[in-house]
């Protein structure tokens, strides 16, 4: 079955080819390219194509190639075009516009067809062609182009250099990629030939390269002219770096945290004044082992990462069952192969003024469809889900309210990832220009690599106040020394209930190691 499909493929490629030969409905049977190098660097190109019309045509389309892409860079020949004659020196009227990655020149009477043999004597001039390496300059140059909608039967091009040596050359003929040459070439001091004896037709070509000394009198362009001209054909570089330069300023400016100049680690300074966190700033870990005063097991999640995660919520749930507002039973039911647990949260007493919005919100909620107060874990799944956005918005809003946040960081994170992506999608509509321009996809791939760095820079965009700043880094210590199990000394010197610790645990991601440090002091893990 592989092999039938790869021969329909093959003979459907071959018919399309065919086709499209037919349709143009006329043969060039000699292209001649004669190329002269320039003092100024600029190659002085006459081509001489001979052409027989089957049918009654206008003339024909002349595509130059003049855009080229080496080792991700583009290289915008620019064309400077003389005329178009015929053998015996007479004008061809003809236009030209820009057409993908090159110059399209219509050549022909709009007004007058012709037919038979017909012969295009096209003269232009091209600079910014020679490019220079460490031990050689050099000539890359498409001969014929590869937009042809018709067979070229012979091919053929003549480079002459007076002002330097020719000490190697190399060829390539037929489609884009091959690695058979399918050319020859020959050459002495100042001149080489290449010619090509297989019909080359649509997606085919012949390109040359030329090897010059480096000990020679060429006068290159100088280094702004050549600063100039990289910018100009390389221009899509910096729209694709434009998205994560500006959210970096953005950042920069508005997303790092703020924090007081002298101390206030443990406690609000005297000195109020307020600067930004520096980029590269080493702290110290502040030493905390007990819960932070006024602060609930989500406010402590949310501040540490900026975000309200699901294990914020679980966490003041148990936090809610410390306080004594609600209680979770275990029990085991039979099933088909033994045994499962099952959790029912019990209701003790009504929310008070002792909680905060949040926290009353919640504990309405886990109860909103219960019975005698009481209502199963399983109850809850797929239906709590729809009140989490709402206690999001509450408990940001109640940092926000606190001074902790300088903004609602959810909606600070939405604003700017969207600022972010317009910005992305507005810079890669003029890459798909430039990439059709000149073929060159360098500005698309590095696009993409700033991309995740663009995205994380915009959820990091949430600021905290000096307060906030505070806060968290005596967060970070409490994490730090609960992986620790610093807490177990504490607990012994200051008396303080394993209950009040463990909300905290789950809101910081230290549950596992804090259930452990539980089993080396047999203490039954809840």
């Amino acid at each position: 079955m592989k092999r039938i499909a790869i021969a329909i493929i093959a003979a459907l490629l071959l018919f399309a080819t065919s086709v499209g030969t037919a349709l143009a409905r006329y043969t060039i049977s000699e292209f001649t390219s004669s190329i002269e190098v320039q003092e100024n660097t600029d190659l002085s190109i006459t081509e001489v194509i001979k052409v027989a019309f089957d049918i009654p045509k206008h003339g024909i389309f002349r595509i130059i190639p003049t855009a080229y892409t080496i080792n991700g860079k583009t290289i915008d020949a620019r064309l400077d075009f003389k005329s178009v004659m015929d053998e015996d020196g007479n004008p061809y009227k003809f236009t030209q516009s820009r057409e993908r990655q090159g110059i399209n020149v219509k050549i022909g009477d709009p007004n007058k067809t012709i037919t038979g043999e017909h012969t295009y004597v096209i003269q232009y001039n091209v600079e910014n062609v020679i490019q220079r390496y460490d031990e050689h300059d050099e000539i890359y140059w498409n001969v014929t182009g590869r937009e042809w909608d018709t067979s070229i039967v012979n091919v053929s091009a003549t480079v002459t250099s007076d002002h330097a040596q020719i000490i190697k050359i190399d060829c390539f003929a037929g489609r884009f990629g091959t690695t058979q040459k399918n050319c020859e070439g020959e050459f002495s001091d100042n001149e080489a030939i290449f010619s090509s004896d297989i019909v080359l037709r649509n997606a085919r070509d012949l390109t040359i390269v030329v090897g010059l000394s480096k000990d020679n009198s060429l006068a290159f362009p100088g280094i702004l002219e050549q600063i100039g001209d990289f910018i100009l054909d390389n221009w899509d570089y910096l729209p694709a770096l434009m998205p994560l330069t500006v959210m970096l300023i953005l950042w920069y400016k508005k997303g790092r945290d703020k924090k007081y100049a002298e101390g206030g680690e443990y406690y609000e300074p005297e000195n109020k004044k307020v600067v930004l966190k520096s980029v590269f700033a080493r702290e110290h870990l502040p030493m905390v082992y007990s819960p932070i005063q006024g602060l609930t097991p989500s406010q402590v999640g949310t501040i540490i990462d900026e975000r309200v995660d699901i294990h914020d919520v679980v966490a003041e749930v148990v936090e809610l069952a410390r306080l004594g507002y609600l209680k979770i039973n275990k029990t085991e039911e039979k099933v088909f192969l033994g045994k499962t647990k099952k959790y029912e949260f019990v209701r003790l007493k009504k929310a008070d003024k002792n909680l905060k919005d949040y926290q009353k919100f919640l504990l309405d909620k886990l109860f909103e469809k219960s019975k005698n107060n009481k209502i199963k874990l399983s109850e809850l799944s797929n239906k709590f889900y729809k009140h989490l956005a709402e206690y999001k918005k509450k408990l940001y809003e109640n940092l926000v309210e606190n001074k902790i946040f300088d903004g609602n960081p959810d909606k600070i994170r939405t604003k700017y990832l969207i600022l972010f992506v317009v910005l992305f999608g507005l810079t890669s509509i003029l890459r798909f220009g430039f990439i059709i321009s000149t073929g060159n996809f360098g500005p698309l791939v590095l696009s993409m690599l700033t991309f995740i760095p663009g995205v994380f820079l915009a959820v990091s965009m949430p600021r905290k106040s000096a307060k906030g700043y505070a806060l968290s880094r005596q967060i970070e210590g409490l994490k730090f020394y609960l992986k620790k199990g610093k807490w177990r000394h504490k607990i012994a010197e200051k008396h303080l209930f394993l209950e009040e610790v463990l909300p905290l645990a789950i809101s910081l991601g230290v549950v596992r190691q804090l259930t452990k440090d539980m089993q080396k002091l047999a203490i039954e893990p809840p």
